[in-house]
């Protein structure tokens, strides 16, 4: 819902040319995929999650999880 608002606000966190010189052509398109899907439906976006996750995996950061606390000396949540 947040991303939803979001793209209805007039600025932007990032502009198209932005995204266009940082991004490569496939990333771009999929981005532009995932606004379309955004736009159509919560099922277009769970199958635009599918489709993207063969072809870039989700990166887990392990890092947090090897520690018994966040930095700051703060508890981990619970799983």
């Amino acid at each position: 819902m947040r991303f939803w608002w979001h793209l209805g606000m007039p600025c932007r966190e990032a502009t198209l040319d932005q995204l266009r010189a940082n991004l490569g052509e496939t990333k771009l398109r999929l981005v532009e995929e995932l606004i379309d899907a955004v736009r159509t439906s919560p099922e277009a976006i769970d199958d635009w999650v599918d489709a993207v996750e063969e072809a870039f995996p989700v990166v887990h950061d392990r890092g947090f999880a090897l520690a018994e606390t966040l930095p700051g000396g703060r508890a981990r949540p619970a799983p």
